[in-house]
């Protein structure tokens, strides 16, 4: 019996292991800042709070075209990414002219709420696959009168485990359970 308990205490952990998935916690490890792609038209993307935090800021040069400060990243993996946001604009006519989204293959999702002047706030969930560009969008739709500063913050990302992984799993709980009947077929 002394067999089996040693086998499960140290099979386990690495069986449990598999299935959690691989974590980047903040803007660390392949999502270090540095492996991202700044696109700026007009505004900024600051890294300097990295791993913690970054903030994007729209542009406010005097024009009237549209504009997009773009911050992205493609997928090391299938994941689950997750991040919290926290937006606040100085543009006289609100958020409606600088609104904040996230990007997922070239798609925007705005995720700021039209006509508001106080500050905004929330957290964002998304599935992502191996090789989808994702990532965070600071837009202009007037570029004056104001801008707007987006800080991203929390920002998660866990890997989502491949089938091998489940059946590495199953492989290790049917030998422990293999172990355990032969162990009680001799006591």
């Amino acid at each position: 019996m002394n067999i089996l308990k040693k086998s499960i205490v140290l099979v386990l952990p690495f069986v449990f292991s598999l299935t959690s998935g691989i974590a980047n916690a903040a803007f660390s490890d392949d999502y270090a800042v540095a492996n991202w792609l700044k696109t700026l038209d007009g505004g900024s993307i600051n890294t300097g709070g990295a791993p913690l935090f970054v903030s994007l800021v729209s542009s406010d040069v005097g024009s009237l075209l549209a504009s997009n400060q773009d911050f992205t990243i493609a997928a090391v993996a299938e994941s689950n990414i997750s991040f919290d946001w926290n937006f606040l604009t100085s543009d006289i006519n609100g958020s409606f002219y600088d609104p904040f989204g996230f990007l997922l293959n070239g798609n925007f999702t705005q995720l700021t709420t039209d006509g508001l002047f106080d500050p905004q706030s929330g957290t964002f969930t998304q599935h992502v696959n191996a090789g989808d560009v994702f990532g965070f969008r600071a837009r202009a739709t007037d570029s004056q009168l104001g801008f707007a500063v987006t800080r991203v913050s929390n920002f998660n990302v866990t890997a989502v485990p491949e089938p091998e992984t489940y059946a590495m799993m199953l492989a290790g709980l049917g030998l422990i359970g293999f172990m355990s009947r032969r162990n009680s077929k001799q006591s």
